[in-house]
């Protein structure tokens, strides 16, 4: 038996290896099996019920000359060069527009796959078809199930990638059932692991999304990009604690309802009515309105729990139930949970507690418009990815996950089928890898994980949320490297058995959280403007004479290396500039009118 065999419990060899299940990670399983790759997809959790996919609501957009083409409505006065102006204008000129041309004109043909793969579609708008996240991957789980060159192994935390002379050749991690170390080897690697919506307290994703990709690949020395850029939901329920966490009067607010003060004030109304418009029946509203309500908040006018009041004050039954809400939330049932009792409660004049949650991240690993990653063999898709949307994103996220998955599958099988099929990796990294994931298990006493991971959220929430200034970002990154060096190496779960302990499993995830943090808070402090979800208070204006860059990260030898990098322009040319949040937004209107 060789010395990786004595190291590893299992090891398991395909010619590409994706690393997460859902929308990205399942589609571009798909694209790289079509190819004769045999392919091996990881999932932390259940495939199709795990991730951040099954939770969107779920629009996928395309121009609307596009949709017409499919037999939708549309907008046959639309078009894939209109909206790829949009994108841009709308993320703040800083996306990648290599990027922006592959999304908007991949977008048509990933859309029509999914119908013909038997998507149900409830409606459909100028640029979008309406379903749901569960919809999208019943439709894509039911492919990969039946390619017999797709091994799906479930309930397994990657915790590394593996590394030979600047190339990627696998990963380690722990299987969470068995507690067993598993070893996987492949030509090339996908990562599709979402995004960091754990690393803050309050939040729209589902469990396990701890930037495990991110910190994966920051650590195997890829670059990072736009990690600064986070979007923050509104009219996320904060109050009643039964409630907490539900984007329902997110959606709701789409339609009907008022926000206001604890003044009792309806704070909305100083603001330019366009931008009002925009605020409330567009995508904007999750970066307008989480930064309205904000300001609110830093002005001590915040409701008990933190946030502003949702208000159905004024309207009727009928009201609510003639609106598009109830025809996305038919009888007010929305992802397994009914809000009847809370409408009606509305209705007599209770007002809900609301606030900005974390939900999307602009940010990610820097790729280029075949996915690829800046390390041979390593590639990315879908949220774990930054670039696409620059510093704001109104086009969906679902649209994203399909097309970058598709042409991550393409492109890493195309690597993978010209590298010979013997795979060496590095014993020595293997055997150092599995000394840190273990290493946990053996400490006799140290700081209890959750109590760390409570901290970590904390920082966040409290430093890098919404509205951002030198003095928190500074305090961001003064605690952050004080958990490094205090707290990361002394976390000792209670239980040391290996087999299903979860309190190892958010030990490996804190690692990961603190540095896409870190990441994030550095990137934010060297941005000084404000641009997009991008909001400084110190510096509240969009500059573009200094600041159409983006802000690169990657791993150096003193530890965080972070540096401004030019954005990739080929179409849309970025105007010259200083002005206001406010006239930004203003200008944006009258561009994409």
């Amino acid at each position: 038996m060789s010395k990786l065999e004595d190291l590893v419990d299992k090891i398991v060899a395909s010619d590409v290896l994706i690393i997460g299940s859902e929308g990205a990670g399942s589609r571009a399983a798909l694209a790289a099996a079509e190819q004769g790759c045999d392919v091996t997809i990881v999932s932390k959790g259940k495939i199709a019920k795990s991730g951040v996919t099954i939770m969107a609501g779920a629009d996928i957009t395309l121009d609307g000359t596009s949709l017409h083409k499919l037999g939708f409505a549309g907008d046959p006065e639309d078009s894939e060069e209109k909206f790829f102006r949009d994108i841009v204008v709308q993320g703040f000129y800083i996306n990648n527009q290599r990027l922006v041309r592959a999304y908007v004109s991949s977008a048509p043909a990933r859309v029509r796959e999914l119908l013909d793969w038997g998507l149900r579609v409830s409606s459909a708008g100028r640029r979008e078809i309406n379903t749901t996240g569960v919809e999208i991957m019943r439709v894509l789980t039911s492919r990969v199930r039946n390619f017999g060159n797709i091994q799906i192994i479930e309930d397994v935390m990657v915790t590394d990638l593996l590394t030979k002379n600047g190339k990627v050749l696998g990963a380690v991690g722990v299987d969470i059932n068995t507690g067993e170390f598993v070893l996987f080897k492949s030509k090339a690697v996908i990562l599709a692991t979402g995004g960091w919506h754990e690393a803050y307290l309050f939040n729209t994703g589902s469990e396990g999304l701890s930037g495990d990709g991110q910190a994966m690949a920051y650590r195997a020395g890829a670059e990072l990009t736009n990690m600064e850029m986070v979007t923050f939901c509104p009219n996320v329920i904060l109050w009643p604690q039964i409630y907490r966490g539900s984007i329902f009067l997110y959606i709701l607010g789409m339609f009907q309802g008022t926000l206001l003060n604890s003044k009792g004030k309806r704070f909305l109304e100083k603001y330019h009515p366009s931008i009002v418009e925009l605020a409330t029946k567009t995508e904007w509203n999750k970066l307008l309105l989480s930064i309205f309500s904000m300001r609110e908040i830093y002005e001590r006018k915040a409701s008990p729990h933190g946030g502003v009041y949702f208000s159905l004050k004024g309207l009727t039954k009928q009201d609510l139930e003639n609106s598009e809400a109830f025809v996305i939330m038919p009888n007010w049932k929305f992802q397994g949970t009914d809000y009847t009792k809370l409408v009606e409660n509305m209705l007599n004049g209770e007002l809900v507690e609301v606030g900005p949650a974390a939900h999307y991240f602009e940010g990610g690993i820097k790729i280029n418009e075949k996915c690829e990653t800046s390390l041979h063999g390593l590639y990315a898709a879908g949220e774990c990815c930054g670039g696409l949307f620059g510093a704001n994103r109104v086009a969906a996220a679902t649209t994203e996950i399909l097309v970058q998955g598709a042409i991550a599958g393409k492109y890493a099988a195309e690597y993978a089928k010209k590298l010979p099929n013997q795979i060496e990796v590095n014993v020595s990294q293997v055997k150092k890898l599995k000394g840190k994931v273990f290493a946990p298990l053996k400490r006799k006493e140290g700081v209890r994980p959750l109590e760390i991971k409570r901290k970590i959220q904390v920082i966040a929430q409290e430093n890098i949320g919404v509205i951002r200034h030198e003095k928190s970002l500074a305090n961001a990154l003064k605690q952050l490297s004080k958990i490094k060096k205090n707290e990361l190496l002394k976390l000792c779960p209670s239980t040391k058995v290996p087999e299903y302990n979860m309190e190892w499993i958010t030990t490996l995830e804190i690692e990961n959280m603190v540095q896409v943090l870190e990441m994030s808070a550095r990137a934010a402090l060297i941005r000084k403007e404000s641009r997009g979800v991008h909001y400084r208070l110190d510096y509240p204006n969009v500059d573009n004479n200094n600041w159409l860059v983006e802000i690169v990260i990657k791993r150096a030898n003193n530890g965080m290396k972070a540096y401004t990098h030019p954005i990739t322009i080929t179409d849309v040319k970025p105007p010259k500039g200083v002005m206001s949040f406010e006239e930004s937004i203003l200008k944006a209107i009258e561009i994409c009118k």
